[in-house]
């Protein structure tokens, strides 16, 4: 069993919990693997070994990411990022959250012992769907990229915007918001669930598309098909473009009759589930109750 400990180092809470992992992994007689840029920090373990990055995901059957949200979607964005360069299916990803939320993990920092399940194999697999988008801009079409939770478009200082959309080149409507959020079953829990949208299984396959703060009283979110490609087109006026963001990161400032397109990718990411009905737990114990620490 091949594993490599992917965490957020800037959180110390999340360097000791990956330390802790590494120790019980190597308990199993695991294979710990983590980059070289980590040397220093796992310098007491040496049955770590260091990897350059363009090796670390070589053959590995599982990516541990050890942070909140966020550091789990980074690991994907890597995992994604080696299966495509090398042609290979991404290895299994197991999130343990050390942050507040931490919706996307499988285990939480004091489960550790759950860790055992990837030896004998008492877990499942949750194929995650993701997104994909390109933008069409007056340069030609850019490279496409793939997003896990999901790809918003909004003015900079929360101006309001105007937008056309279009659902396999027929229009769907015009309008006036702060900006548009589409999301995979994954990412309802996210910025779209904060946008009023509603709350998905993360192994549906469809395209949620919510408004953010929409100038109408009856503008509602949608849901797509998996087939359906969609086209968002900018009717910019005044100053600034339309910045649209893909998983959180700004990738592209769209400017007045420029537009992006999204479609379902053709790639997923395999989620390790330890703990069964994790949706469920974590939708009642994450969602529906007070965020920890507060």
């Amino acid at each position: 069993m091949k594993c490599v400990l992917d965490p957020n180092i800037s959180k110390l809470h999340a360097l000791r919990t990956a330390k802790q992992a590494a120790a019980i992994l190597h308990s199993l007689s695991a294979e710990v693997n983590a980059a070289e840029s980590l040397a220093e920090h796992f310098s007491d373990q040496p049955f770590v070994r260091l990897l350059p990055q363009k090796q670390l995901f070589a053959d590995a059957d599982f990516a541990v990411a050890v942070g909140g949200d966020g550091t789990i979607l980074r690991c994907a964005e890597k995992l994604l990022r080696y299966s495509a360069e090398n042609n290979t299916p991404p290895a299994r990803l197991v999130g343990i959250n050390t942050g507040t939320l931490g919706f996307l993990a499988a285990i939480e920092a004091d489960e550790l012992e759950l860790l055992s399940r990837l030896q004998t194999g008492d877990y499942e697999i949750s194929s995650r769907m993701m997104l994909r988008t390109q933008m069409q801009t007056a340069g030609g079409e850019t490279e496409p990229l793939h997003a896990l939770n999901d790809i918003y478009a909004s003015r900079l200082n929360g101006k309001i915007c105007d937008f056309s959309v279009s659902v396999d080149e027929r229009l769907i409507g015009s309008y006036r918001a702060d900006g548009i959020i589409f999301s995979t079953p994954t990412g309802s829990t996210a910025y779209a669930l904060s946008a009023g949208g509603p709350v998905m299984e993360p192994d549906l396959s469809l395209i949620e598309m919510n408004l953010i703060c929409p100038h109408s009283l009856f503008a509602r979110p949608m849901l797509f098909a998996p087939q359906r490609r969609i086209t968002v087109t900018y009717r910019g006026v005044g100053n600034g473009g339309l910045c649209v963001h893909v998983d959180g990161k700004k990738t592209a400032e769209l400017r007045n009759a420029e537009s992006f397109t999204l479609t379902v990718s053709e790639h997923s990411i395999p989620f390790v589930n330890c703990k069964g009905h994790a949706f469920y737990d974590a939708l009642h114990g994450k969602l529906m109750q007070p965020l920890k620490g507060m």
